[in-house]
């Protein structure tokens, strides 16, 4: 991660842990009665858990000028962090204070909802933590067969419930309610971000540029290619390596907008191409559409174009596994002189989709060298050839091909703002 990364990431975090929460905080240690000092703390704890639910909210409409600051997986890192983060403090909270009635019932659903829908999420929703480990990897894909992604999206939905239960809790306290700045910011961070979430679904009904399916064809084993034309190309900006959230929403089980990685520079014809290998039920479903079909289409996301604009006259060198190679595909698309070097390595040689046309265009263009190989590279040995001044070095791929050559990289003492690592496990 680049220190200009870390340094914004840093200051997410901060802006959320601290600055968020603090004009409640002070509304609160102004206006609390003081025969509620003795659980002033606890109190607290639970103004601070709601503002964090409400941050967690907001980072789930996915906003684009965030995904262009820190990235969609920090994002999502962020979020499930954060929610994890607010559930502790609420347990602190409903221990340490005393409440009856329906105030403590919706307290107490609340709470519970809140904790049955974190662990479901940290399984199903939080590629984050399941990528670190094999023991959930088989979990989830084997709980899978039965909690399909559309399903799981909806379940997650239930978290809404859950802190509508929070403001209805906080507006039968009257000691509370009282407090009329405090109830003033409560109501207003709750209207913004009530608002933010609304207005991406409707947007998500009505404003999604539309496009239709043209074209399929089979790439490989469980790996299928998918053109698609836009209705209106002047209304969706893809960058090269960006990847976009499709629907179909007149298909039962697509309905939920899944992210895949664009292989086309996108041009003004609007014409976009997708591949997509079948790990999952979408993405399974998926393969069985037929051409006419119309999607829609969320985007694009990701940080390959803005680092490459940060260092635009780098050489690069992109490594790519499995199906990480099709982001760096629109990439070598888009930048036909730029001196390019592709590492590329997938388990079979049925799965290195597109050899033979990055073989082709190895020959055509003589600033473009590639290789393709089954099986991992030699991770410290390639890297000691390629290391290079005024180069970046672009990865996507397994967690374990990305912090492999990242740190052997850093051990190579390339500088962390000429190394980036997208994600996908989110």
């Amino acid at each position: 991660m680049t220190p200009k990364l870390s340094y914004l990431r840093g200051l997410v975090w901060a802006v959320i842990l601290f600055l968020l929460p603090l004009p409640l905080i002070q509304a609160l240690a102004l206006g609390l009665p003081s025969i509620y000092a003795g659980e002033v703390f606890a109190i607290q704890l639970g103004s601070i858990a709601y503002v964090w639910w409400l941050a967690a909210v907001y980072l789930a409409t996915r906003p684009r000028w965030l995904d262009r600051l820190i990235g969609l997986p920090s994002l999502y890192l962020i979020h499930g962090l954060l929610s994890l983060l607010a559930l502790v403090l609420a347990y602190f909270h409903k221990t340490q204070t005393s409440s009856f009635g329906w105030i403590k019932r919706t307290g107490d659903w609340a709470f519970d909802l809140f904790v049955a829908l974190m662990a479901y999420s940290l399984i199903f929703l939080a590629g984050w933590l399941t990528s670190r480990s094999r023991l959930l990897t088989r979990l989830k894909r084997q709980l899978e067969r039965l909690f399909h992604h559309e399903l799981s999206i909806w379940l997650h939905r239930l978290n809404l419930v859950a802190l509508a239960l929070v403001f209805v809790h906080v507006q039968l306290i009257g000691y509370v309610t009282s407090i009329t700045s405090y109830i003033w910011l409560f109501n207003g961070y709750t209207i913004v971000v009530v608002g933010a979430y609304l207005y991406q679904k409707m947007t998500h009904v009505w404003r999604l540029p539309a496009a239709k399916l043209t074209a399929k064809r089979r790439l490989a084993p469980n790996f299928y290619e998918f053109t698609l034309q836009l209705r209106r190309p002047h209304q969706l900006t893809v960058r090269p390596g960006d990847y976009l959230f499709v629907n179909f929403q007149h298909h039962d089980g697509l309905k939920e907008g899944h992210p895949f990685s664009v292989v086309n520079a996108v041009s003004e014809d609007g014409q976009i191409v997708l591949a997509i290998r079948g790990d999952g039920d979408f993405t399974r479903q998926i393969q069985t559409l037929a051409v006419g079909a119309t999607a829609r289409l969320e985007g694009g996301y990701g940080r390959f174009a803005p680092t490459i604009q940060e260092n635009a006259h780098d050489r690069l060198v992109l490594v790519a596994g499995g199906s990480g190679v099709v982001p760096m595909l629109a990439i070598i698309a888009a930048f036909p002189t730029k001196p390019i070097t592709l590492y590329y390595t997938a388990h079979t040689a049925a799965a290195l989709i597109y050899a033979d046309e990055l073989r082709q265009l190895a020959q055509q263009r003589p600033q473009l060298t590639v290789h393709l190989q089954v099986g991992r590279f030699p991770v410290a040995t390639t890297v000691a050839q390629v290391v290079a001044p005024h180069t970046t070095y672009l990865l996507s791929g397994p967690r374990p091909l990305g912090h492999a050559w990242t740190q052997a990289l850093f051990q190579q003492h390339v500088a962390a703002n000429k190394v980036y690592y997208e994600e996908f496990t989110w």
